[in-house]
């Protein structure tokens, strides 16, 4: 299989490749603003953890700063640039605008395919976080960062569809903080100067930090949901790309029996009609527990269901105690624009 998707993946790579070049070299335009800007993203295709790391800096700086998220809106059925306001819901914005519009009542956000047509809609934003957009050159940014899997890191990767990276490793060049994610074990010196090395061999001037998955506490997705939260036996349904830690979480940590996994494709736009086929298959009031992302795409779709649904928050936590000079040099890219 390697050698029949071999010639794919370079084409794939060589195309790529020259876009980023017609952007080193100026013959594609940059549009720069006056706001600070931050962009998260990564190399690779889904399942880095972006969303909660959009979350972390909205909870981190939004006290001092005003936040406003610019993302493509992937999965809404809508066209062209848009304001999430009072009436948004997952289907007209996407369902990850949709959670950080939700959640965050002083965050503005909005969804536009070419994101430069996006800016001039924020209103009261100091700063700007354009989410999932590190491909996305057509826009300046003052602060690049890169998140990589840790299982799955950058540097040993290939393009699509031979790997899973959306460009080469070299785009890791343009990343000023890379961070690698979902660190399930301990780190030891070895583990830390091992990636630190192999990452610098792409990016030498990037700043490496690592984080793991931090769960929150469990809440319930409506009032008829609160009875649920207790249950031992419960059902998980997911539409993220890689739903496997919030499973281990929930067996171990939780220590919960899942006794089935409704698994779909990330960003699946579910319907009343998903909800009552599990529902005919599983019984009434059963108890399941899905992630912050779907949450926000079913809450519009329950008033006819018995299901109890319990949502899992999730939040990185940044390790080996740097999580002050992540936050500094975070900081040191916004107070350059003041």
């Amino acid at each position: 299989m390697k050698y029949i998707l071999k010639p794919f993946s370079t084409l794939y790579d060589y195309i790529t490749s020259i876009r980023n070049q017609n952007y080193d070299n100026g013959r594609s335009r940059v549009v720069s603003f006056t706001l600070p800007i931050i962009c998260v993203g990564n190399l690779s295709v889904g399942g880095t953890g972006k969303t909660p790391f959009v979350e972390f800096l909205i909870q981190n700086f939004s006290k001092k700063y005003k936040v406003g998220i610019l993302s493509r809106g992937y999965g809404r059925t809508t066209k062209g640039p848009i304001y999430a306001d009072e009436i948004a819901t997952a289907k007209t914005i996407g369902d990850e605008p949709m959670q950080y519009h939700s959640k965050y009542n002083d965050v503005e956000v909005v969804v536009a395919e070419q994101r430069v047509l996006g800016m001039p809609f924020f209103m009261n934003s100091d700063i700007i976080v354009l989410d999932d957009a590190f491909q996305h050159r057509a826009i300046n940014r003052d602060l690049n960062i890169m998140l990589s899997d840790f299982s799955a890191p950058f540097f040993n990767d290939d393009v699509l569809p031979l790997g899973r990276l959306r460009e080469n490793r070299n785009g890791a060049s343009r990343a000023d903080i890379i961070i690698f994610t979902k660190v399930k074990k301990a780190l030891s010196k070895e583990d830390i100067q091992h990636y630190v090395q192999e990452t610098h061999k792409y990016a030498p001037k990037a700043n490496v930090f690592f984080t793991s998955i931090k769960y929150g506490e469990l809440y319930p997705i409506n009032e008829t949901s609160k009875k649920g939260i207790n249950e031992k036996e419960v059902y998980v349904m997911t539409s993220i790309a890689k739903p496997e830690p919030m499973l281990e979480y929930i067996d171990k940590q939780l220590q919960r029996e899942v006794v089935r996994h409704f698994k779909f494709r990330d960003h699946y736009s579910f319907t009343e009609k998903t909800i009552q086929r599990i529902e005919n298959e599983i019984g009434k009031n059963k108890v399941v527990m899905v992630s912050e992302k779907d949450a926000v795409k079913l809450r519009p779709l329950l008033r006819n269901s018995s299901l109890q649904f319990i949502v899992l928050p999730i939040l990185p936590e940044v390790l080996e105690g740097q999580k002050d000079q992540l936050l500094a040099l975070i900081e040191n890219a916004l107070s350059k624009e003041e």
